[in-house]
């Protein structure tokens, strides 16, 4: 299993750098992803996002959202759902860290299923490593 955070899905949908990378590490690893429920809401809502600031996006966003569901729907990527026992360890994870909670809950998972976590923010990988050595940051 790998967790995958928002920040390397939504270089799925938008032409960002490290666009290809994220979407190689998503066809080498699809079945075995795993995340918190809380991504399903960070990709929709910056799908949405996206095309709420720039209409003439709408219908790209839209087949964008369907195929990001698709994924979740073809398990593809398994989501766990985030209970009290793991919000109080990625809250822990925040104090500890002084980083915001909702990444913290990524962080939060991949310990508890031992396994490494693919992000590309840099911010939070710096942060954690001395907490979680198996955290990586997208390379590309």
């Amino acid at each position: 299993m790998i967790v995958f955070d928002a920040s390397l899905a939504l270089k799925w949908y938008f032409d960002e750098a490290g666009g290809s990378a994220a979407k190689a590490e998503l066809a080498r690893h699809g079945g075995d992803i795993i995340v918190p429920g809380v991504f399903v809401v960070e990709v929709t809502a910056a799908l949405a996002r996206r095309a709420n600031i720039d209409k003439a996006l709408r219908s790209t966003m839209e087949s964008a959202l369907s195929s990001f569901l698709a994924l979740i729907e073809e398990r593809f990527i398994s989501v766990d759902e985030t209970g009290t026992d793991a919000m109080a360890r990625a809250a822990r994870l925040a104090l500890d860290l002084g980083h915001p909670l909702k990444d913290c809950i990524y962080l939060a998972l991949a310990m508890k299923m031992g396994c490494e976590m693919l992000t590309s923010d840099l911010r939070l990988a710096d942060k954690a490593r001395g907490t979680w050595p198996k955290i990586r940051v997208l390379e590309g």
